[in-house]
């Protein structure tokens, strides 16, 4: 891409992750990127026969979508 140096070989990339359980199967999950002033939150939950609620996608959910993106 334009502006892209063609001499970098490689590049560190680093996530920073705080989760917090609400309930035994709710998570609410924090990310940051180091030095942003970015940071993402989501909440995965399992179904009720797993012993979840169902509020929310579950964990292997967003792993499935991430393989999309």
């Amino acid at each position: 891409p334009t502006g892209l140096d063609p001499r970098m070989t490689s590049r560190q990339i680093t996530f920073e992750a705080d989760v917090q359980g609400i309930t035994p199967m709710l998570k609410l999950a924090t990310v940051t990127i180091p030095g942003r002033d970015a940071a993402y939150s989501f909440t995965c939950d399992e179904g009720p026969t797993l012993g979840g609620m169902g509020s929310a996608p579950t964990p292997l959910a967003y792993f499935t979508a991430s393989i999309a993106f």
